[in-house]
């Protein structure tokens, strides 16, 4: 009886250890890649449309930083994508360019409003308990000039014992005085495994 406990404390222990998780720096981690959306597709995806984005005519003729919002992005995949992460990785990146500032008083699916804004609003107007002279006064939010929409969806193709993976990133800033197209960009992913790392 002792043995058994013994033997089973020792293959407790030893199998402890070996599933026991680490740390991997970020430069190393692109070989435990997998046939889903990681973080590395992301940052190339931020990376490469913010540039195309910073790039155009328009962008570089920018003055004084328009306020953007961000719109509804998308998610048209198999795979569970933040789509509040990505958005906010994109305008965190236009707006260390000093071209754009972004709002969060209104917001479509790509982001959450901050309903502080309206709540604070609504809570201390008109209320005694808080000094009139500190309460945001009216006609103080930000209009935006500018929206931010995307897509992402995926493409999968089976190749002799192969599958390959397209994903495709569409994003699109949008002048909402005239409702033109001041920007789009479709950046993709292509991933190749075998056919038991299925995404659909």
């Amino acid at each position: 009886m002792k043995k058994s406990l013994l033997c089973m404390a020792i293959l407790v222990g030893f199998f402890s250890a070996c599933s026991k998780p680490k740390y991997v720096d970020i430069t190393d981690s692109k070989s435990y890649t997998s046939m889903g959306l990681d973080y590395h597709d992301i940052e190339s995806v931020v990376q490469k449309s913010v540039q195309s984005l910073l790039d155009t005519p328009y962008v570089r003729n920018i003055k004084q930083p328009k306020v953007l919002v961000i719109s509804d992005i998308v998610n048209d995949t198999m795979q569970v994508v933040d789509v509040e992460q990505l958005s906010r990785k994109i305008t965190r990146d236009m707006r260390n360019s000093g071209k754009f500032k972004l709002s969060l008083a209104l917001a479509g699916t790509g982001a959450k409003q901050d309903k502080m804004v309206d709540r604070i609003r609504e809570a201390t107007r008109d209320n005694d308990e808080y000094n009139q002279y500190s309460v945001i006064e009216k006609g103080r939010l930000q209009g935006a000039q500018l929206s931010l929409s995307g897509k992402i969806w995926q493409k999968n193709v089976k190749v002799g014992k192969k599958q390959r993976t397209d994903y495709f990133f569409l994003l699109t800033l949008l002048n909402l005085e005239t409702g033109e197209v001041i920007w789009d960009d479709e950046a993709n992913i292509i991933k190749v495994g075998s056919n038991s790392s299925v995404t659909w």
